[in-house]
């Protein structure tokens, strides 16, 4: 909080606004193999190797958080509250890419220092600039094999953030600090394979 007497000063969004996101969940079984539309004469070892494949993901879309803005020495001499910088009038937004943007995410311009012993008029989330958002695909190819009536053997190749997709981690919010606006490091994980057998009984 800014300025303990006045708690309508802190009206804004909140630091997890999402006003968009989607999850696409599926699966699909493949249609090959015994009782399928493909091969479904097939028996023995070929029947074995064609039949109970199938595929199923995750599929994510989000749009970003909004960024609190702050200055880096509060000069307010507030007791207990943080001091927030003055909105120039200019827009925060930028256009661009991501990868563009990364040395000033937003305009930095759009802020100036407070004079000593005042609040800065920036609201406690900026509404117009938000963090980088979720565009992730996880991606599974699975097969069943039955052993017997009772057990069956089931392979999984997974693969998550199936595109190596970075998701750009936060920018700096504090004006006064060199990192303002910069976006450094990376939020997700690079793509990740991995490779699983479950018996199933």
């Amino acid at each position: 909080m800014q300025n303990h007497y006045n708690i309508r000063g802190e009206r804004s969004l909140a630091l997890y606004d999402t006003p968009h996101r989607a999850v696409i969940s599926y699966i699909v079984d493949l249609p090959f193999g015994k009782g399928q539309p493909i091969g479904r004469d097939a028996s023995g070892f070929a029947g074995k190797m064609i039949s109970g494949w199938g595929l199923n993901g995750v599929t994510t879309f989000q749009s970003g958080n909004p960024l609190p803005v702050s200055v880096s020495v509060n000069t307010s001499n507030s007791f207990g509250g943080g001091q927030r910088p003055n909105r120039t009038g200019l827009p925060a937004e930028r256009d661009g890419s991501a990868q563009s943007r990364l040395d000033q995410w937003f305009n930095t311009s759009a802020f100036s220092l407070p004079a000593a012993f005042t609040f800065g008029n920036a609201a406690r989330t900026m509404p117009d600039v938000r963090s980088h958002g979720i565009n992730n695909f996880d991606f599974t190819l699975f097969k069943n094999t039955a052993i017997t009536e009772r057990v069956g053997l089931q392979f999984r190749a997974e693969i998550f953030n199936l595109f190596n997709r970075v998701r750009f981690g936060y920018p700096g919010t504090a004006m006064g600090q060199p990192q303002f606006g910069v976006i450094s490091g990376q939020y997700n994980d690079p793509r990740l394979i991995q490779f699983a057998l479950r018996l199933v009984f």
